[in-house]
C-alpha cells in the first residue's frame, strides 16, 4: 500500500487499574458513580493513575465522567468535610425530579462542579508529562460520556434494557444526553480543555442517533473530534438490543444532515472481548465502505477507535459490581498476552487500509504495563502499513 496510517494510543481500564496496587481502591457500595466517585473522595488519585498512563504512552486520556450524572451524584451521599469546587449555574433541565437531592446528597450545581473537576484533572496529566524526553503533538483530553445505561444501579450498558419508557425513544435518549453534554459544552474554560468527545459502550441504536443529533447542534463553531464506540457482548455479534453490526454502521454513519445529525470523526468498538474483536473489524470494514462510498473518499472517511477489554475470560457481575471467572475459559488454560492479540488485529487491519487512521487503547482489566507492552510490540513491528504518530 503506497500510504502508511497513523496510530494514536489511547488509554485503558480507569476504574479497574483504580482497583490494583498501589491505589487498592474500594468502590462504595450502591453509588452509581464508580470511578468518578474519586472526583470527590481523592482527585489526587486519578491524577496518579493518568499520570501513569501517559508515561506508559497514552497519546489521549479519558476524563473519570463515564458514569458521572447528575442522577448519579443525586443519590449519592456527601462525605464528611467534603469541599464541593464551585460551578457556575446552568439550566439542568427537570430530570432529577425523581431522585430530588437532599442536605445529604449532592444537588445539580454541586454535581456539576465535580463532573466540570475532571477535564483539567486529565488535562494536567497530560500536560505536565513528557515521553522519551520529548513532547508529543498529538496528546489530548477525551470527554468520556458513557451511554446512559452506565449511569443506572445496577449499570445496563451490557444488557441494553433502558428504563423508564422515554429512555427507550431518540428523544428521551437525546433530551437526557444533552442536558449531561452541556455541562461541559456550556462553560468555556472547560471545553477549552476538552480535545475528543468519546460517546462510549453504547447498547442500543437509538442511542447512537440521539448522540448524533447533539454533536450536530453543538459542535459546529469549535469544532471537537470525536466518537461513537459500541459495546458487542453477544456471541452473534450484535448489539444486546439485538442490532446488527450493518445497522449499527448505518447509525454511525449515515451522511450528515438535520435529520441524521453529524457524522464522527470516529467510529469505534469497546469493552467487548478481544476475541470478537477481528470479525466485528471486518464487518465495520465491509459495512463502513458500503455506507460510505457513494460519498466519501478514504481520506475523509473516519478513524476506527478500538479499546477491547482485557478480562481473558472474566465476566463483569452488575449486581455484584465484581469480576466472576468464567469456568469454561479457566479449563481452557492461560490465554495469549493481550497486547501481543491486539498488536496482531493492528497490524492486520492496517494493512487492509481502510481507515483514515486508528487509536487503540484498553477497557475493564487493561493497565498502564498494557499500553506500554501493546506501544512496544506496534514500534517493534515491521509493517509498512502504519506509523506511530507521537513517541
Amino acid at each position: 500500500m503506497s500510504t502508511k496510517i497513523p496510530i494514536r494510543f489511547l488509554d485503558a481500564g480507569l476504574g479497574t487499574t483504580l482497583e490494583l496496587p498501589p491505589h487498592n481502591a474500594k468502590f462504595r457500595e450502591g453509588s452509581s458513580l464508580w470511578s468518578s466517585d474519586f472526583l470527590i473522595s481523592s482527585p489526587d488519585t486519578l491524577s496518579g493513575v493518568h499520570k501513569a498512563f501517559v508515561d506508559a504512552g497514552a497519546d489521549v486520556i479519558l476524563t473519570a465522567t463515564y458514569q458521572a450524572s447528575l442522577e448519579g451524584f443525586a443519590a449519592t451521599e456527601k462525605l464528611p468535610g467534603d469541599q464541593t469546587p464551585s460551578a457556575t449555574a446552568i439550566d439542568n433541565g427537570s430530570h432529577c425530579e425523581n431522585q430530588p437531592a437532599s442536605n445529604g446528597t449532592y444537588n445539580p450545581e454541586e454535581a456539576t462542579a465535580f463532573m466540570r473537576k475532571a477535564v483539567p484533572l486529565a488535562k494536567e496529566a497530560i500536560t505536565s508529562r513528557q515521553h522519551n524526553g520529548a513532547e508529543r503533538t498529538s496528546k489530548g483530553v477525551a470527554l468520556s460520556l458513557g451511554a446512559y445505561g452506565a449511569t443506572m444501579q445496577p449499570s445496563t450498558e451490557y444488557s441494553g434494557e433502558y428504563k423508564p419508557e422515554p429512555m427507550k425513544t431518540v428523544q428521551g435518549l437525546h433530551d437526557w444526553h444533552d442536558r449531561r453534554f452541556k455541562i461541559f459544552h456550556d462553560d468555556k474554560d472547560t471545553w477549552d480543555n476538552v480535545d475528543y468527545v468519546s460517546f462510549e459502550t453504547l447498547p442500543v441504536l437509538q442511542e447512537v442517533q440521539a448522540v448524533r443529533q447533539i454533536m450536530a447542534k453543538h459542535n459546529n463553531k469549535c469544532y471537537k473530534e470525536w466518537w461513537i464506540s459500541c459495546v458487542f457482548p453477544n456471541d452473534d455479534l450484535t448489539l444486546p438490543d439485538g442490532s446488527p453490526v450493518s445497522a449499527v454502521i448505518e447509525a454511525m454513519l449515515q451522511k450528515s444532515d438535520p435529520g441524521k445529525g453529524q457524522r464522527p470523526w470516529g467510529i469505534g468498538i469497546n469493552c467487548t472481548d478481544i476475541k470478537k474483536l477481528n470479525d466485528l473489524i471486518l464487518q465495520y470494514e465491509s459495512n463502513a465502505k458500503r455506507v460510505l462510498s457513494p460519498y466519501v473518499e478514504k481520506a475523509d472517511g473516519p478513524w476506527l477507535v478500538l479499546y477491547p477489554d482485557g478480562a481473558q475470560g472474566s465476566v463483569y457481575n452488575t449486581e455484584t459490581q465484581g469480576w466472576e471467572i468464567d469456568p469454561e475459559m479457566k479449563a481452557k488454560g492461560p490465554q495469549r498476552s493481550w497486547h501481543e492479540e491486539l498488536a496482531e488485529i493492528i497490524i492486520r487491519t492496517a494493512e487492509r487500509g481502510r481507515w483514515h487512521g486508528i487509536l487503540v487503547g484498553g477497557c475493564c482489566k487493561t493497565t498502564p504495563d498494557d499500553i506500554k507492552k501493546l506501544r512496544a510490540q506496534l514500534a517493534s513491528a515491521t509493517s509498512d502499513a502504519y506509523y506511530l504518530e507521537t513517541g
